[in-house]
């Protein structure tokens, strides 16, 4: 029967109690972020835009492709729910498949059917050949995910549902 190394179960024990709220001292927040400001809507965009700002950095290091297609086809999910959740009575637990999102745009206006479909399908057949790696990402491929990810989330800031304001 295996055994666990002592150095992973007394790592595994610091990391449950991180995410428990047990660790000692003040938490330390992302620069920037506001941890009262946690409406669904609001965490859903700042993890598009950490999930962008996180490709940028990748970008300058001239490589990383495959983490930053992942971050991107990331970042429009987070894009899109977060425009659900505001214009809509969705919550969060609505979008526990990663297709949804894709649904809820075209649903809610803010894409089109057939544009919608379109990103559906290049989610499925293409994030999960470049993140399990049966597929080996290209830079053209990062710089066009990318790319799509930017536009995708300019569109939806300037998307704005009748009678709701939008924070960005």
């Amino acid at each position: 029967m295996a055994e666990d190394a002592g150095s992973i179960l007394e790592t595994l024990d610091r990391a449950e109690d991180a995410f428990s709220g047990y660790p000692a001292g003040e938490p330390t927040y992302e620069t920037g972020l506001n941890p009262e400001a946690n409406q669904p809507p609001a965490i859903q965009l700042r993890k598009a835009c950490r999930l962008l700002d996180a490709c940028r950095t990748l970008r300058e290091h001239n490589g990383y492709h495959t983490s930053v297609i992942e971050m991107s086809f990331a970042a429009i999910e987070r894009t899109l729910e977060f425009y659900a959740l505001l214009a809509s009575n969705d919550t969060v637990n609505n979008f526990q498949n990663h297709k949804r999102a894709y649904d809820r745009a075209a649903a809610l206006g803010v894409l089109t059917d057939e544009t919608a479909h379109r990103l559906k399908t290049l989610y499925l057949d293409n994030r999960s050949a470049a993140y399990y790696r049966s597929a080996v990402a290209t830079k053209g491929q990062a710089e066009t995910m990318f790319a799509l990810a930017v536009a995708m989330h300019d569109h939806v800031k300037r998307f704005q549902p009748a009678g709701i304001r939008m924070p960005v």
